[in-house]
């Protein structure tokens, strides 16, 4: 008599889970979550101005503009062919500007991908923001 094998259960897609919080993260809405700006694109948007606290409003003003816009503009298919809304490519202020979301493990290292990048608990994603030059 032969022993028929158990079918192994379908692996569950997570895909809308990551988007989610992928697309929270990037709002800046997600707890477990930070976003950071390259060196090169804040010194970019900081300016010139010889005062410093010019400079720095000129960050923060040119942080949350770039933010805005990277919320509001499309993901393009052609950059996002998982479905998970992890990368993508906007202009601003004449420079091509890529943004990323790496997902680790939440055990505050950051040292090794999560396994379970659908749980909000158990991952941790880091939101970068980059001059397309500094990719």
């Amino acid at each position: 008599m032969t022993q028929l094998a158990q079918a192994a259960p379908a692996d569950t897609d997570h895909t809308a889970e990551i988007a989610a919080l992928n697309d929270a993260a990037r709002a800046g809405s997600l707890v477990t979550s930070k976003t950071v700006f390259t060196r090169a694109l804040a010194d970019i948007l900081a300016g010139e101005d010889p005062d410093p606290g010019t400079r720095q409003l000129n960050l923060m003003i040119g942080q949350g503009a770039l933010r805005r816009l990277i919320n509001e503009t499309p993901i393009d298919p052609g950059n996002d062919p998982h479905g998970e809304r992890d990368f993508g490519v906007v202009e601003y202020q004449g420079h091509k500007i890529f943004w990323k979301v790496d997902v680790y493990a939440n055990d505050g290292t950051f040292a090794w991908g999560s396994e379970t990048p659908w749980d909000a608990q158990q991952s941790f994603r880091v939101v970068t923001i980059m001059l397309a030059s500094d990719w």
